[in-house]
């Protein structure tokens, strides 16, 4: 039972870091080079909603998992266990944001900006919003990857030779 549990748990936030960083550094940017701008941002607005859906069953995997080890242990006061919970909370905590508020409001803000013209009165404006809105969801999950891979390491550190 032990060594599903730590299965699961490895599994879940492998795969949650993965999906990042293929995301961010391999499909995306291949997805804008070799498209048109207005045709690679409907793909990737295809993607998002199976990316936000991977992430949160990933980390309520993750955080299931941990937990019942952690109960498992006598819910030790170790810090790192302590840290792992806390990166988990935050991680899923910040998918959640990027998924559920910021990913419609950059959709709403995509649409409003490709119906107007360059030479719109509004166009610098509302590209503004969308590039604020980008830039939120970018930090987010850099964040989430960041604090997945400070949780790998964790996890890589406390296996015993």
């Amino acid at each position: 039972m032990l060594t599903l549990l730590k299965f699961l748990y490895s599994l879940s936030i492998s795969l949650w870091v993965g999906s990042i960083f293929f995301l961010a550094f391999i499909a995306a940017p291949s997805l804008f080079k070799v498209l048109p701008r207005e045709q690679a941002g409907n793909v990737v607005s295809d993607i998002f909603p199976k990316y936000y859906a991977l992430s949160y069953i990933c980390g309520a995997i993750a955080l299931l998992s941990f937990i019942i080890l952690w109960y498992k242990q006598g819910f030790s006061s170790s810090l790192m266990n302590i840290m792992q919970i806390a990166m988990l909370v935050i991680m899923l905590a910040l998918a959640a944001y990027a998924g559920e508020i910021n990913r419609p409001q950059t959709h709403e803000a995509r649409t409003e900006l490709r119906s107007l013209n360059e030479s719109s009165p509004n166009y610098a404006e509302v590209s503004a919003k969308f590039g604020s809105f980008h830039k939120k969801s970018v930090a987010a999950n850099s964040i989430v990857l960041l604090l997945g891979i400070a949780i790998l390491y964790i996890r890589a550190y406390n296996i015993r030779e």
